[in-house]
């Protein structure tokens, strides 16, 4: 049984006519015949009967007959569904980003997404690197926001932009009006770093090693807004992204580090192994438009 077998079988029913119905059905009555014919040998019985020029149901055509329709506006239903431009695959859009990402981020990527796909239900996730890959590959999770490396090659990435890393400190203290720092002026000071279980800590670290040095850490936390609050209060210097610097905000400096500038290269990321969708493209399209707006 097909689905053309029962819009002809339809169509003859309601018009009792095979000649009207293969001109609506946009098909030759030889062909139309056939079909129904074909689809009674389907079935073993008969479902329509021809008196002269007029054509009348049986009592498996009037059996078949409210069945048909019924499938018939599902299948239309669910075909309208797919090719309307809210259709099912721009009903959600699940967005993952680093901690240490999202909150500098996110909202106006969000907003500019909002008012291009106001139908479409958000989700985000904020989460430690380990756990967005592996919603990615699980496909709990469409596109993440992610700092490099990434090593897993089931996972596709698209760096977007380098992102330096600035010597945070209170504005009370004696290095703060300086243009810029070197990593001598700073190896001796207390440390306020985030945790390593955010690669952003982790990052840091290993940087202050490349140079040679370990910081001297005092205090360590896993929000960039507490150890903002904390440089305020003078416990001690930190190395910031330089997403989370607020320009209306004067409690915390911002330096460069001259000659060797820490940075970090923040990318989006999704499991290749998926069909990108619509949503998920708008988001990568804006993402790509943001940054480029950005690095200039």
């Amino acid at each position: 049984m097909e689905i053309h077998q029962l819009r002809y079988f339809v169509a003859v029913a309601e018009l009792e006519n095979f000649t009207r119905a293969a001109e609506q059905c946009h098909v030759t009555q030889p062909s139309l015949s056939q079909q129904i014919a074909k689809l009674e040998r389907e079935l073993g019985t008969r479902l329509l009967d021809r008196l002269g020029r007029t054509v009348v149901l049986t009592d498996s055509g009037k059996e078949l007959l409210p069945r048909a329709r019924r499938i018939l506006k599902e299948v239309d239903s669910a075909e309208g569904w797919f090719k309307k431009p809210e259709g099912p695959e721009s009903i959600s859009l699940r967005v993952g980003a680093l901690p240490t990402i999202a909150p500098f981020q996110l909202p106006q990527i969000i907003q500019h997404f909002r008012q291009q796909m106001p139908q479409v239900m958000l989700t985000l996730v904020e989460d430690y690197t380990d756990h967005l890959l592996d919603r990615l590959l699980k496909g709990t999770l469409d596109v993440a926001i992610l700092a490099l490396p990434i090593e897993d090659t089931r996972i596709q990435v698209e760096p977007l932009f380098r992102e330096a890393l600035m010597v945070a400190l209170p504005p009370s203290h004696p290095l703060a009006d300086k243009p810029s720092l070197s990593f001598s002026q700073v190896r001796q000071e207390p440390f306020v770093l985030l945790h390593e279980v955010h690669c952003l800590g982790e990052q840091i670290l290993g940087f202050c090693r490349q140079q040679e040095f370990q910081p001297h850490v005092v205090c360590e936390s896993a929000q960039i807004s507490t150890i903002q609050e904390l440089i305020r209060l003078g416990v001690g210097i930190s190395l910031l992204p330089e997403m989370a610097i607020d320009p209306a905000d004067d409690s915390c400096v911002y330096l460069p580090i001259r000659k060797i500038q820490p940075f970090r290269t923040i990318a989006a990321a999704w499991n290749r192994h998926r069909t990108v969708t619509r949503p998920q493209n708008l988001l990568l399209d804006i993402l790509r438009r943001e940054e480029s707006v950005a690095t200039k």
